[in-house]
């Protein structure tokens, strides 16, 4: 398993997470929606597991009875960073206007 903050990669010989676990390298909490398998933007409550709870924010650690360990960072293809969804949106612009873009868009 990697970090979802840090990418470093993490040795879980039991593969098991406590829910207040935190990252050796960069101190992120382990037990997040964010490092989980079943994590997915735009579903209910970002989960494919039905009817979980509302979790607040993705990246703080959960009590969530579901979480499974996402076991590679290559597998996230739900988990776009904002220069890749940038570079879709904006393919004419030049990379470095890309940010400024790509956060115009959700300005009120």
């Amino acid at each position: 398993m990697h970090c979802f903050k840090c990418k470093n990669k993490l040795d879980l010989p039991n593969k098991k997470i406590g829910f207040k676990e935190m990252c050796p390298f960069c101190e992120a909490d382990l037990h997040v929606c964010k490092n989980c398998k079943y994590y997915l933007v735009g579903k209910p409550n970002d989960c494919l597991v039905p009817n979980t709870e509302f979790v607040s924010d993705r990246e703080k650690y959960n009590f969530c009875e579901d979480f499974s360990i996402k076991e590679n960072l290559l597998d996230e293809s739900n988990n776009k960073t904002k220069k890749d969804i940038s570079k879709k949106l904006f393919k004419d612009i030049e990379e470095d206007d890309e940010n400024k873009n790509f956060d115009s868009l959700f300005k009120d």
